[in-house]
């Protein structure tokens, strides 16, 4: 039976869940547009009251088992009224009798049809407590405590006040039923019953709710239930009103355990964009707010930072659409993971677009990456003329990704100087190449040279910047050979060499490689750069190549990133002194490997079968007529024949001697330089002519 609360002996203490009994302000939800097509969103659950009188909004008093006898005997009462009403009715009526009195029994009628669901659901919703969502809450019999006010907030709906009840019972003891933990990982994809839920606890109640769970985040049930919770947050997310969303993060009342359980809320679900986008801000508002005071451990910004990365466009609307953000995290906001995070956001925000799309006035997400990633090295190179602070708040491999992926921009400016409008967005194209380019970045050149300097303090990052070097001297050498295909002679692969020289000539001054003095012992950074540029080189016609247009994106780069790592194990020797003019010829040998490969490919070298007499299949020693070039043990070209080998596939690693080591290097050398013919004389020396005057102007 239930209980009023008011002077009930069977009430529970006045001491209540901290989160359950106090409901949250609600917003009405906007006017909709007369040619806006209907929601199909769940409406969300408005308090209802109790159609049973006498039970008002304070706890009351239910044992499941009686109340469900008492619900069967009204069932009896509701039956035995609706079978009896006409015979009650025509017994008065001949008897003569006032037949008014029936009105009254059809109220009680209605009154009984009305009540019996209210009273079944308060059944149900005890024993969905005590069932389903606990599984140490004991029978269902005896009088347990009920709360109305939860009750008429849940829109008494047993799953969400069972889910609300043992949530903060689980938050508030730190430890987690599994019987609890199942229900709500079973539900967090529901959108209806995560709206529900939500809406019931309110926006502070919610935040206050995750926080303790922050408390107790050791423990594996506690994540997991962090994780649901934050799961269930994002499935709600486009629902929720902004009213909401303004409890959820209010500045005012978010302290730093709040304002970080808030954060890795959002790191675990999957959030609609415009909900993580204004939390987001509402996080940082709260964190400036507390000056430049050391960040609060846990940082709350790490878990956003890597809910941003999860979504670019929400990272690309937090950085670009507020031009305070980037300076901010850049110069003033240190995060605890050493900005591991706040890289990872930035490359999504920088990385992940690239197009043409739109216009200035009107950006596309491609013009916004661009737009970003030149205020990016703007604002690190001011950073490091200033020496405030005297280290990057990013990770050198996430300015390293950054370059990588403006690569093409770098280039143009090693060769023809600063851009007018740095920082800006480029919209010319590489006339050298085929199909329209992105939305590129202008940079300085002096600002591009000392962040490149600076960056270039780890290999891993110069070597990401090379292997993207390559793959775009690779795509520039390729359109250059595809013009000499249909005729329109070498102007463009000559252009591209004088373009990739300076482009390689920037990259290893600022990498301290391309002045170094003969003979000087190099020190231990400089032999593994050595190592790093090297290992590019040998293993530059193994990079991955892809289809469509050029942007390189955060895929390729990942892509990049094994090549290097398996390409960095090998040994290196003699490279303990240096040779003065190392970095110009193995850059020299890589242009000339490049465009001997794509020359291959578009056929200038002639046919493979039968071997044109200036195709590598026809210079083979010890070939056979109707020998298969391919098992010749002098061989450098891959099966298809248009395509060399590396030069680590072309080295035998197992051979015992250097002469059979090498045997394919040099049948590879003997071809390109003695044996190629008209095709190479013709675009050799003003291929190298083109790319030595370029690269030496970072020797001087």
């Amino acid at each position: 039976m239930a209980a009023p609360s008011s002077g009930s002996p069977t009430s529970p203490p006045s001491a209540a869940p901290s989160l359950a009994p106090h409901p949250s302000p609600r917003s009405d939800p906007p006017a909709k547009r007369p040619d806006e097509p209907p929601s199909t969103a769940t409406p969300s659950p408005q308090p209802q009251p109790s159609p049973i009188g006498g039970i008002g909004d304070g706890y009351s008093g239910i044992n499941p088992s009686a109340l469900d006898d008492f619900e069967r005997g009204l069932g009896r009462a509701e039956d035995s009224l609706g079978r009896n009403e006409q015979v009650i009715d025509r017994t008065l009526r001949q008897l003569g009798l006032d037949t008014s009195g029936i009105g009254a029994l059809r109220e009680m009628r209605r009154w009984l049809t009305t009540s019996r669901p209210d009273l079944r659901r308060r059944s149900e919703t005890i024993r969905a407590q005590q069932g389903e969502w606990s599984a140490g809450a004991g029978a269902t019999g005896g009088l347990r405590d009920f709360d109305e006010s939860l009750y008429g907030r849940a829109a008494h709906d047993p799953d969400v006040y069972a889910a609300v009840t043992t949530l903060t019972e689980a938050a508030d003891k730190g430890e987690v039923d599994a019987k609890t933990l199942a229900a709500l990982e079973k539900r967090k994809g529901d959108a209806a019953f995560a709206t529900a839920l939500l809406t019931t606890l309110g926006g502070a109640g919610f935040r206050e709710l995750v926080a303790k769970t922050a408390e107790h985040g050791d423990d594996k049930k506690v994540q997991r239930l962090q994780a649901a919770l934050g799961a269930a947050l994002g499935t709600a997310s486009p629902r929720l009103s902004p009213a909401w969303r303004d409890q959820l993060a209010s500045p005012s009342a978010a302290d730093p355990r709040q304002a970080y359980a808030v954060a890795l809320a959002l790191k675990n679900g999957k959030a609609d964009t415009s909900f993580l986008v204004a939390v987001a801000r509402k996080l940082d508002a709260w964190d400036r707010a507390r000056s430049r005071q050391p960040a609060p451990s846990p940082d709350p910004m790490v878990p956003l930072m890597e809910a941003l990365a999860a979504n670019p466009i929400a990272a690309q609307d937090f950085f670009a659409k507020d031009a305070t953000a980037l300076k901010h995290f850049l110069t003033e906001r240190y995060t605890q993971d050493g900005g591991a995070a706040l890289g990872k956001a930035l490359e999504a925000a920088m990385l992940t677009f690239r197009d043409h799309d739109g216009s200035p006035t009107q950006p596309s997400r491609g013009y916004l990456s661009a737009a970003l990633a030149s205020e990016f090295a703007h604002l690190e190179a001011q950073r490091i003329e200033a020496g405030d602070p005297p280290a990057s708040l990013v990770p050198t491999t996430t300015t390293g990704h950054i370059l990588a992926g403006y690569i093409s921009d770098i280039n143009r400016v090693a060769d023809s100087g600063s851009d007018p409008g740095a920082p800006g967005v480029r919209g010319a194209d590489y006339s050298q190449m085929a199909g329209q380019d992105p939305w590129g970045a202008w940079f300085n050149k002096k600002e591009l040279r000392s962040l490149l300097k600076e960056n270039f303090s780890d290999s891993k990052a110069f070597s990401l910047v090379t292997v993207a070097q390559t793959a775009f001297a690779a795509r520039l050498l390729d359109s250059g050979a595809n013009a000499m295909t249909i005729g329109n002679g070498d102007d463009a692969l000559r252009t591209s060499a004088r373009k990739i020289g300076a482009g390689f000539g920037l990259i290893t001054d600022a990498a301290g490689l391309a002045k170094i003095e003969e003979g000087k012992k190099l020190d231990e950074t400089q032999t593994v750069k050595v190592k790093a540029f090297n290992a590019v080189v040998n293993s530059a016609l193994a990079i991955p190549r892809w289809e469509g247009a050029w942007p390189i994106t955060t895929s390729v780069i990942g892509a990049w990133n094994g090549l290097l790592e398996d390409a960095l194990k090998g040994k290196e020797e003699g490279i303990a002194r240096s040779d003065a003019n190392a970095a110009v010829d193995n850059s020299r040998t890589l242009v000339q490997d490049l465009t001997a490969q794509a020359m291959l490919k578009h056929g200038l070298f002639g046919e493979a079968e039968p071997a044109a007499k200036t195709h590598p299949w026809a210079s083979l020693e010890g070939l056979k007529k109707g020998d298969d070039p391919r098992n010749n043990p002098n061989n450098f070209l891959k099966d298809d024949g248009r395509t060399l080998m590396t030069m680590d596939e072309m080295i035998d690693q197992k051979a015992s001697n250097s002469t059979d080591k090498y045997r394919r290097v040099e049948a590879y050398k003997r071809w390109l330089y003695e044996q190629s013919g008209q095709p190479w004389r013709d675009v050799s020396e003003p291929l190298d002519q083109s790319f030595s005057r370029a690269f030496a102007q970072y020797e001087s």
